[in-house]
């Protein structure tokens, strides 16, 4: 059994990253034809429009940024499609010590040259409608949470690891979520990559929110579930590649290892979740 599961994953890794080395093929091509004619001399590394200059003011030194992200992602919930494509705005403002944006908001309290501790807060969209499937027919649509925490981030050797724990603060689903990682960054001529790989610990709470079927849900085909805490190892690359000074391409792949407290579910026909996605943020 363990063999099993073992050897799924790895697949599951290997898919993750083949993908991740397609989405980011582009922009190696993009960064050769860039120093084409150019080797007689050094090459200049831009800098990411995504990153605030180091010598900027940590709260007021940053930049606006507008985009839009796209992709696809895995769905796990059964009679869906198998994929949920997604088009989404991307609205931020960064600084070195402060991040406002619709994905996340961090305020960086404090912080040296190895050790920083952040405020951070996000919202966790509903995982699914009803009326995504006729065997989600009957359920209670889950409302949206905002949740709130704490991060801190450690530079180990090359990378950084980085640990944070997040609450719901809106009484949606009284669930908490823990999460430890390792990143590391290196770059291919223009192209910036980010390796990452962790695992997210969830309570029982957030994931009865995410895959349990409760009391008056239940029906014929569908029984009670009350899952247990999850463990969820992942996996995660992310390029980016600047088009201008102020225009940056981005690519993204991950894979998720759903555990059985998710696949136990009746709800749920997957044990991973893959996403791909690209996107362009354009700073100022």
């Amino acid at each position: 059994m363990f063999f099993k599961y073992t050897s799924r994953f790895l697949a599951f890794v290997a898919i993750a990253v083949g993908a991740g080395f397609c989405t980011f093929a582009i922009m190696m091509a993009l960064a050769q034809a860039e120093t084409l004619g150019t080797l007689s001399r050094p090459v200049e590394r831009t800098e990411s429009v995504l990153k605030a200059p180091d010598d900027a003011d940590p709260w007021l030194g940053g930049d606006f940024q507008l985009g839009v992200v796209g992709g696809v992602a895995t769905s796990i919930y059964r009679d869906d499609d198998g994929t949920d494509g997604f088009v989404l705005p991307y609205i931020a403002y960064d600084a070195a010590r402060l991040h406002i944006g619709l994905d996340e908001l961090r305020v960086t309290a404090w912080q040296n040259d190895r050790f920083s501790v952040s405020a951070i807060g996000s919202v966790r969209f509903k995982p699914f409608d009803a009326d995504d499937g006729p065997y989600l027919a009957g359920m209670k649509d889950r409302d949206t949470a905002f949740e709130a925490g704490l991060a801190l981030a450690a530079q180990v050797g090359p990378g950084e690891i980085q640990l944070s724990s997040l609450f719901d603060v809106s009484g949606v689903h009284h669930g908490q979520q823990v999460d430890v990682s390792y990143h590391q960054t290196s770059a291919i001529r223009s192209v910036n990559l980010e390796w990452s790989g962790g695992v997210t610990w969830q309570s029982r709470d957030l994931a009865d929110y995410m895959v349990g079927v409760r009391r008056n849900e239940v029906r014929v085909n569908r029984a009670f579930y009350e899952p247990d805490d999850a463990f969820i190892p992942y996996l995660d690359l992310v390029a980016s590649y600047p088009l201008s000074e102020s225009v940056t391409l981005l690519g993204q792949t991950g894979v998720q290892y759903l555990p059985d407290a998710y696949t136990d579910s009746p709800i749920v026909d997957k044990d991973y979740v893959f996403s791909l996605g690209v996107g362009m943020i354009y700073a100022f």
